[in-house]
């Protein structure tokens, strides 16, 4: 959930021009490759400058930047990769802490938390008060369910000054625990004084306080917190999906679908998307969704990465009816991240596939954290139980 905006001015409309007209930019795509003019001039410009000579650490940064935040907010795990590789000569042995940071949230998208926390942790010895290296740790340290390591990052936030931070991450860390609704009052308190923020940080308020209600059981408040978030940052995507969710679990997928309008095909929204349309029964707009789906997996695939297991297995249970394979993705991903969207791919997929046993890892889980989950329509499983338990078919009310 890390609010990292995307600046391309940095690059200088005057070297953007300089590098399209040079003559060695002709007909050498740099690495984009065969596809270079899909993407933006300014991500062109960019890859032009890396395939046409050597780059000093400064330059590689800022066209690294931009290859991370265009990846991130085009679900293009492929340009991530382009900004981790120009990166890399330079984060052996001359990489300051932001360097560091960045190439961490890196692979934070392509999922490869271990690597983006050794980064981190080596950040946190140049800059220990870093407040996007703690909100970067905190947020990962929360997707593997570590959430006392994490509570240590919120605190850090605090200290570093960055308060209105240090509230949404201690807010995120108790989100799916029994501390739920004491986190919610405290926020929610505090964004009725009306702070002052950034419209994504209001946005990231927002949306915690409508995970929060939603997984407590309360949907009319949760409704009302992400149509603000949503108002608060409209692009972003995060939001957009949680609404869609939300909607979705409520019987609602024609209000899921308009949630996700134009927004980018990142295969969260394309899923999200595909979903929608089936129970819809548009055989158009699900016939498109799951072509561009499909083919985002195939590429994620050829990269070696499994960063949106999460993605297909609500594809292949959700759209493909597969539950089996649904299932098996869903196992993989639950060695990555455990988050409520996580649990609950995860149960439905073992509930469809008639596996008990998959059922307890998510019941297990929540007893050995102390987690309370109402919208999970699961219980914590009793000492050395593999019950299974059931939950509520999509579309149901949370």
């Amino acid at each position: 959930m890390n609010r990292f905006s995307t600046s391309c001015a940095g690059l200088g409309l005057g070297l953007f021009l300089a590098v399209l007209a040079s003559p060695m930019a002709a007909g050498n795509p740099g690495p984009l490759g065969p596809k270079a003019m899909h993407y933006p001039p300014a991500v062109q410009a960019a890859a032009l400058q890396t395939g046409t000579r050597r780059l000093n650490a400064g330059e590689a940064t800022q066209a690294a930047r931009l290859f991370i935040n265009s990846g991130r907010e085009r679900g293009d795990a492929r340009l991530v990769q382009i900004g981790l590789d120009t990166l890399a000569p330079f984060l052996d042995t001359q990489a300051d802490a932001q360097v560091q940071v960045l190439a961490a949230i890196g692979r934070q998208y392509l999922h490869d938390f271990d690597g983006a926390l050794t980064l981190l942790d080596s950040a946190a010895h140049l800059q220990p008060a870093n407040p996007g290296l703690l909100l970067t740790r905190a947020n990962i340290l929360v997707v593997q369910g570590r959430f006392g390591n994490a509570r240590t990052d919120c605190r850090g936030l605090a200290r570093s000054g960055a308060f209105d931070l240090a509230l949404i991450c201690a807010a995120t860390t108790e989100m799916l625990s029994p501390g739920a609704p004491a986190a919610y009052d405290r926020l929610a308190g505090y964004m009725a004084l009306k702070p002052i923020m950034e419209p994504p940080m209001r946005g990231y308020a927002y949306s915690v306080l409508g995970e929060i209600a939603w997984y407590t059981d309360q949907p009319e408040t949760a409704e009302r917190q992400f149509t603000r978030a949503i108002a608060a940052d409209p692009d972003n995507i995060r939001s957009a999906a949680l609404m869609a969710d939300f909607r979705l679990r409520q019987g609602d997928p024609a209000r899921a679908l308009h949630a996700l309008e134009g927004k980018p095909p990142t295969d969260a929204i394309l899923v999200r998307r595909a979903i929608a349309c089936k129970q819809l029964e548009k055989p158009t707009c699900l016939l498109k969704a799951r072509r561009q789906l499909r083919a985002h997996l195939a590429a994620e695939r050829k990269l070696g990465s499994f960063a949106h297991a999460r993605e297909e297995a609500r594809f292949l249970l959700d759209v493909e009816e597969r539950p089996d394979e649904a299932l098996e993705r869903a196992r993989l991903n639950w060695t990555l991240q455990k988050e409520f969207e996580d649990a609950d791919v995860l149960l439905r997929a073992a509930r469809q596939a008639d596996d008990n046993t998959a059922a307890a890892i998510v019941t297990t889980w929540l007893s050995d954290n102390n987690l309370s989950i109402p919208a999970l329509g699961a219980q914590a499983a009793p000492a050395a139980a593999t019950r299974f338990v059931s939950m509520p078919r999509t579309g149901s009310q949370p």
